[in-house]
This record gives structure tokens, C-alpha cells and sequence, in this order.
């Protein structure tokens, strides 16, 4: 077709092309026609070609036996590469046809011609070879941030061709090749999405493809790498007391990262047991003040950092106690003489500094008093403060440089009777 009538159509076509292609016949299957040389050749006046759909106008063809008009068409890539008819219009006034779902930047030959009622059919139109244009460019510009707190920002560049309406994002994980669609992005001037939840330390691949009003997607961007940051390390080097006074000083290695936020520490009476929350501090060092002798508990410690990102665990419970209590002296004995209650034991801790003696008096069937006499260095004691046909219990405890007491002797009852 002549350069100067393709591109002349006139203003008719580009206002109808949408009324028209909504009413076009399904096509029908092709029928035996017999070719009538007086019926009149449609002469086309061009046509507009977009992505996937080519349009076309021809001039109105006047003769009252014409009662539409066929449209042939080849399939490129097709084994078969002949003209098929694909649709029939079946009407004489038509002026219009437009032909979609077209394969984007593919050539494509037509033909038209006109059809009377009784199945004849005129010499047909020249083949005109038409293209259509090719797909829309993909995303020129694509980048990720990696590094971030269980999430990736993905940046591009909006994409300038007016007819994209909007984005459509897919991830890639490090284990698994299927791209996936996470995000619909209505807008062409969009930029931005952050993708949340994702695993601490993980690789992700990223691509962007842009859509149009009328539901096409281009290619693909170029792939996007990113990864997620990472938890903190492991505290190491934990250390704890066993040989202080009702407290647990706990001591670790510094963590390394830069964005430290606090450590937290967390007990358990168990090793195996569940780890309570116990404490959150900055520094590397802890006392646990508790109120029992010989208590054990085990801790793990985690660092988190600025973004809220724990470290695991400490793979090992680590073990500390409180100062345990002083062995209970030894052979202990006691006995009245010339009356005065004396007792003797021996000592079975390098601990003790001193010892108590614990003296109850028996006032009553029922009723007790009982007194703690401290500060006895000497493994015997000599009690002259007694009434005679009155019971007396001893019990003595070793004390050690930090007032802890030993649990005491059993209690020994002495009593003189009176003559």
C-alpha cells in the first residue's frame, strides 16, 4: 500500500475504533465461496498498528449487493503461513475492523473482501503487510537495599511511556528458582516498596515489571540481590561465681556489632528448664542479689541491637551459685557437771570462724525460749545459767567470715536434777 494512504486515515477512524471493536463477529468457519469479478475490491485507507492490535479503514463501497465483508489474516510462526479468514463483518456500512490479541513486534499480512448474502465474494484487496509495535520497554533502572531489619527497600525509576499504569514485583528466595508475585503497585509514578517479614540473614532476588492500562506486562528488570541483616552474634566467654555471699556475678565476652542496644539476660533453676526473661543492662558484667545460700541457677544471654534484632541464645547454660552453706560441726556431745552444762565438738569446715549455740529452755510442757550465743571461737562451751529439774536442747551452727551459719547438730537435752 502506498506510504501516503497508510498513514492518511481519517479522523472517522481514530474516533470509532473502540465503538466498532466491541461489535465485531466472532469469525466463522470458512465456507466454499464463488469469486465474483463485478463485485467491488474494498480499498483500504490504512490503518493504525498498536502493541497488539492492528485497525483498519477502508472506504464505504456502495454497490446493494455487497452485504459485509471477510478479513484474512496469516499466524506468523505458523507452519501454514496462507491467509486465513478470521472474521466476517456483516454489514455493508462497516468501515472499521480491528484485530487483537496480536503478538507484540510481529509482522502480520491482510486481505479484505467484500461478500454478497448469496455467499459471493469479490477479488480481494491487496495483501498489506502490517507490523505490530513492538512490547514496551521494561524498568531501566532497578535497585534494592539489603541490610535492613527482617525487610528490603526496592527502588526504580518510573517508567516514562504514559500508557503504564502500574508495577507488578517478584521475589526470588535463595532455596527455591520459582519467581513469585508479591506486590501489585497501582501508579505509574511509583517508586518505592519495602518488603517486610522476611528471615534474618537471608538472600532474596528481586524483579520489576511494568503494566499498562489495558493489562500488558513487560519484561522483566534486571535481578536485584538482597540480604537481610543478620542477627547479632552469640555471646561467648560467659563466666559465673560460686563463692559469694547470697549473689551470682555474672562476666562475657563484649559483643562485636556496632549497633549494640542493650544485652538481656534470661534464669532458669533447670538447665534444661525454661529461661525466664530476668534482666536487660548495658554492660558486660551482672550481680544477682538472692536471698538463699547455696542457691544454683543457670543463664543464657543474648545482645539486641538498635533495629530490635536478638541473638540467639547461648547454645550452653551457664552455671552459678551462691555461697553454700558451712559444714555442720562434728562429734558433738554435751553433759552436765557440777552444775554447769559443757559441750564440746569438732570442727569440719575451714570456713568457720566462729560458731552459735542455740540454747532452748523447756518452761513448759508446751512452751519454749529459745537464745543464740555468737561468737564462740572455741570448739567447747561451758553453760552455768541453769535451774536444776528444768530441761535444756543445745544445737550449734559454724559460721563463716560472712555470717552465713551452717544448719545446726542435732539438738542435744540436758538437765540436772536437783537433790
Amino acid at each position: 500500500m502506498n506510504s501516503s494512504i497508510r498513514y492518511a486515515l481519517s479522523a472517522s477512524l481514530v474516533l470509532s475504533l473502540f465503538s466498532f471493536s466491541g461489535c465485531v463477529p466472532q469469525p466463522v468457519a470458512p465456507k466454499a465461496v464463488t469469486i465474483d469479478s463485478t463485485l467491488p475490491t474494498p480499498s483500504l485507507n490504512g490503518f493504525i498498528a498498536d502493541i497488539t492490535s492492528i485497525a483498519f479503514e477502508w472506504k464505504p463501497l456502495e454497490d446493494p449487493r455487497v452485504s459485509g465483508y471477510y478479513v484474512y489474516r496469516n499466524t506468523p510462526g505458523a507452519e501454514d503461513q496462507k491467509l486465513q479468514r478470521i472474521a466476517t463483518i456483516d454489514s455493508r456500512f462497516a468501515t472499521h475492523f480491528v484485530d487483537s490479541d496480536l503478538k507484540p513486534g510481529s509482522e502480520y499480512q491482510y486481505r479484505f473482501s467484500a461478500i454478497t448474502k448469496e455467499g459471493s465474494e469479490s477479488v480481494a484487496s491487496e495483501t498489506m503487510l502490517v507490523a505490530t509495535q513492538p512490547m514496551i520497554a521494561p524498568i531501566s533502572f532497578f535497585q534494592s537495599v539489603g541490610n535492613m531489619p527482617r525487610s528490603a527497600k526496592l527502588l526504580w525509576r518510573p517508567h516514562p511511556n504514559g500508557k503504564i499504569n502500574g508495577y507488578v514485583i517478584e521475589r526470588q528466595e535463595a532455596t527455591d528458582q520459582k519467581w513469585v508475585v508479591i506486590a501489585t503497585i497501582t501508579g505509574r509514578l511509583n517508586a518505592e516498596y519495602i518488603d517486610r517479614d522476611l528471615k534474618d540473614s537471608q538472600v532474596y532476588h528481586y524483579r520489576i515489571k511494568a503494566t499498562t492500562f489495558d493489562k500488558l506486562t513487560t519484561e522483566p528488570s534486571e535481578v536485584s540481590k538482597v540480604i537481610t541483616k543478620p542477627l547479632p552474634p552469640e555471646i561467648r566467654n560467659i563466666t559465673s561465681t560460686n563463692n559469694l555471699p547470697r549473689a551470682i556475678t555474672l562476666g562475657w565476652e563484649a559483643s562485636t556489632i556496632s549497633d549494640l542496644s542493650h544485652y538481656n539476660i534470661y534464669r532458669s533453676s533447670t538447665p534444661n528448664g525454661s529461661f525466664e526473661y530476668h534482666v536487660k543492662l548495658e554492660s558486660t558484667s551482672f550481680t544477682d542479689t538472692i536471698t538463699e545460700d547455696g542457691k544454683f541457677y543457670f543463664y543464657k544471654i543474648t545482645a539486641m541491637d538498635k533495629d530490635g534484632l536478638e541473638s540467639l541464645q547461648s547454645s550452653v547454660a551457664t552455671q552459678g551459685s551462691t555461697l553454700s552453706k558451712p559444714q555442720t560441726p562434728i562429734a558433738y556431745e554435751g553433759k552436765v557437771v557440777n552444775k554447769t552444762a559443757e559441750l564440746q565438738w569438732k570442727n569440719s569446715d575451714p570456713r568457720t570462724v566462729s560458731y552459735t549455740v542455740v540454747k532452748t529452755t523447756k518452761t513448759s510442757w508446751i512452751t519454749r525460749e529459745s537464745i543464740d550465743i555468737n561468737n564462740i571461737t572455741e570448739t567447747t562451751f561451758r553453760d552455768s545459767d541453769i535451774k536444776p529439774d528444768t530441761g535444756y536442747l543445745y544445737e550449734i551452727l559454724s559460721v563463716d567470715k560472712n555470717g552465713i551459719r551452717s544448719l545446726p547438730t542435732e539438738a542435744i537435752e540436758l538437765r540436772y536434777e536437783a537433790k
